[in-house]
């Protein structure tokens, strides 16, 4: 039995070391240890690269971008066979796979499809200007005596616009907004949407499509569009662009089912009469315990266009559009993007967090009466939560929730109506609701009562006047209300009515 010891002892630390040993090569050529270093750390996170790996047949290259808070990362493989016949004396076998479900953590790039290492790789008579050489990147495969074999990709190039060819490279490299495209004459933005599908190599069954871009040095062809699939920013931006190409339908954003689908501080609850409104101005709160509030002002679809602090003309944010489609949102915090599908309803939003350098994309789906049931939330890379809608017969929605793991509702509010379809109030997880007491035209709030439930009873425990302009969207009555804010003593404010908005 002491043998046994004796031996596990003497053997078991080389077994270990056998086990942990890797083999490092780079372009075919063995790499000592020594000049590996894979302790990057948060480095990584911010490296936007293509990195290339490549061997006597096929080049291989892994492209990531780290742009608003979320990594955009496509896998392209490609080798070229000679064909006379081709205008370019060649075609080109180029595949590239959009790799999903991405994340970068402890100097590690994770995806379905691919796991590498992120390193530094120490050259021998090289002089770094930095405290570390430029990241490489490894893919590792175990032997059948588990030794890692790992290769390091042969060269690298941080990303920038300029290196993308063509007359417009940004667009691949930066998510498009209203400035990039509202100066822009039918012919450039047909052209920069189709330079994004050039830069892949994408044939063009168009014969002046085809002789533009083979006429440029840059286009390389391929033998399939098949294999090309473009990354989600370009995805998107071909979609912003479709939109300024007025190709994506228009549909009644003043539909109830919308007013949910917003965020909260861009979209009206005020009805109006496309035949009669001239201008909506709406003081979206009361300040009467000497809060500040807000002035927002609303076009004739009934969107909000801009917000601003009442007293000092603070713009909060501002709305663009394109034909009535609400395209871009901005202000000093956050950028919010919208983007349609075919039946011109909002199928994404991309919100671009600029403290936090953080991304926030929301999908969108619809039931067969175009109401939104259901809204899938994502941080950055990661998937963060389900929010559920249910209506009733008459298209007001009653509910919203989500689930957990097992399907069951959490965080259940729901909403309830009067025989105008008019929102009347709201109940949180059975625990806690409002009700809201309206003026005789139901355009306006007078006062908010919140309760609690104790028992199956109600005990309330705040009530306020609120003179807030809120009504549904649904409702009968087409009044349309200003409200006006004037300053009252020892700097408070409160609200009175004013004016009426029509033609």
């Amino acid at each position: 039995m002491k043998n046994i010891y004796f031996i596990l002892i003497i053997f078991l630390p080389i077994f270990i070391s056998a086990q942990e040993k890797r083999v490092y090569s780079r372009g075919g050529v063995r790499v000592d240890n020594s000049l590996v270093d894979e302790k990057v750390g948060d480095s990584a996170k911010n490296v936007n690269a293509i990195f290339h790996f490549k061997n006597d047949t096929k080049d291989f290259f892994i492209k990531i971008m780290n742009l608003e808070g979320k990594t955009y990362a496509q896998g392209i493989s490609e080798h070229i066979v000679l064909d006379f016949n081709s205008k370019k004396g060649g075609d080109l076998h180029r595949k590239v796979e959009k790799l999903t479900n991405i994340k970068i953590e402890d100097g590690k790039f994770i995806s379905d499809q691919l796991k590498a290492s992120f390193i530094y790789l120490k050259e021998k008579g090289s002089t770094y200007g930095r405290d570390k050489p430029p990241i490489k990147l490894m893919v590792c495969s175990k032997s059948k005596n588990n030794i890692s074999s790992c290769r390091i990709n042969d060269d690298d190039a941080e990303i920038t616009p300029e290196e993308f060819p063509g007359k417009y490279p940004y667009t691949s490299f930066v998510r498009l907004g209203v400035e990039d495209l509202k100066n822009k004459k039918p012919k450039e933005l047909n052209l920069m949407k189709k330079e994004i599908y050039a830069r892949y190599g994408y044939r063009f069954s168009d014969k002046a499509d085809a002789d533009y871009f083979f006429s440029q040095n840059w286009y390389e062809p391929v033998v399939s569009n098949k294999l090309i699939e473009l990354n989600d920013l370009e995805i998107d931006n071909i979609a912003m662009i479709n939109l300024y190409e007025g190709t994506a339908e228009y549909k009644d954003l003043n539909k109830k089912s919308y007013s949910h689908i917003f965020p909260l501080e861009t979209t009206s609850s005020t009805l109006y009469d496309k035949d009669a409104l001239k201008n909506v101005k709406y003081i979206k709160q009361d300040s009467i315990k000497g809060s500040q509030c807000t002035y927002t002002e609303y076009n004739k679809k009934g969107i909000a266009v801009s917000q601003q602090n009442c007293m000092i003309n603070d713009y909060n944010y501002v709305n663009y559009f394109n034909k009535d489609i609400p395209i871009q949102q901005i202000n000093r915090r956050n950028n919010i993007y919208f983007y349609y599908n075919k039946n011109g309803l909002l199928s994404k939003t991309v919100k671009l967090d600029y403290d936090a350098g953080s991304t926030e994309e929301i999908y969108y789906s619809y039931d067969n009466e175009e109401n939104i049931i259901k809204k899938e939330i994502y941080q950055n890379n990661d998937y963060n939560s389900t929010i559920y809608y249910d209506y009733d017969l008459e298209g007001n929605m009653v509910k919203e929730y989500y689930k957990d793991e097992n399907g069951k509702e959490e965080m259940a509010t729901e909403y309830f109506y009067d025989e105008d379809k008019i929102n009347t109030g709201y109940l949180k997880n059975k625990e806690t609701g409002c009700n809201y007491t309206y003026n005789d035209t139901k355009d306006i709030v007078l006062d908010m009562q919140c309760y609690k439930i104790i028992n199956n009873k109600e005990y309330v425990y705040f009530k306020r006047e609120k003179k807030e302009l809120k009504t549904d969207r649904a409702a009968k009555y087409n009044r349309i209300t200003s409200l006006k804010l004037f300053e009252c003593e020892n700097y408070k404010y409160s609200l009175s009515l004013t004016e009426m908005s029509y033609y």
